[in-house]
């Protein structure tokens, strides 16, 4: 089994506190089950990576001028499925993940999922007498929500995309790609499209998403 991790971002040092970044990246590096490739694309005017040079995980970075995050997603998840993953994880650089993710996940996929997300709780950044911090702001028990597809079809997006994984088998079908004139409602056209033909989701009910609220996001930066 092979499996991903796709980062893709864009003007990196003008969007995100490296702090933030630093906090992602480790998050993903100790994982529990580390037996993964990064892919990585910065999209925007800089060709910087967020990944550290010293970082024994093997890693394919590109640095390609694209419209917006939705067409980085599709471009560097075609690169991870052609380079023979079997899962693919989503990445927010701005947020992190809890270190049992990938293993959870894969487990979870293993029971016939197409896409899989988790819980998870919306986090803020503190500042006390100089030292930064990161705080809970509330906790969403998506899994508790009831049947995915009826919320979705009533307009509400309990998939959060940034603890998505992907399916080969979902992937490798034509049609399950982000819109990209759909911005920011991409994902929520997706998954709606994609559960209606028949794919598989599911959200796992532990929090494995800390998911960072900001100004500076980028379904805001459009």
């Amino acid at each position: 089994m092979k499996k991903g991790i796709i980062i893709y971002h864009s003007n990196i040092k003008h969007i995100h506190k490296s702090r933030w970044t630093s906090k992602c990246i480790n998050s993903i590096i100790n994982q529990s089950d580390n037996d993964f490739t990064f892919y990585e694309i910065n999209y925007g005017d800089d060709d910087e990576s967020v990944i550290p040079h010293d970082c024994n995980i093997e890693k394919r970075f590109w640095s390609i001028k694209l419209s917006n995050y939705a067409e980085a997603s599709n471009f560097i998840l075609d690169r991870a499925f052609e380079d023979g993953c079997d899962y693919v994880f989503n990445t927010n650089v701005d947020d992190y993940y809890d270190t049992s993710r990938i293993s959870k996940q894969v487990k979870m996929m293993k029971d016939g999922y197409d896409i899989s997300s988790s819980d998870f709780c919306y986090i803020e950044e503190f500042e006390d007498r100089g030292l930064f911090d990161d705080k809970i702001t509330l906790l969403l028990n998506i899994h508790q929500y009831g049947n995915i597809r009826t919320n979705l079809e009533g307009g509400h997006n309990v998939i959060a995309n940034p603890a998505v994984c992907y399916s080969k088998n979902f992937w490798n079908d034509s049609n399950n790609r982000y819109d990209i004139t759909k911005v920011p409602a991409d994902d929520y056209d997706l998954w709606l499209r994609s559960i209606r033909r028949g794919f598989k989701f599911g959200i796992h009910k532990d929090i494995l998403l800390y998911y960072r609220r900001h100004y500076n996001q980028a379904s805001v930066l459009l």
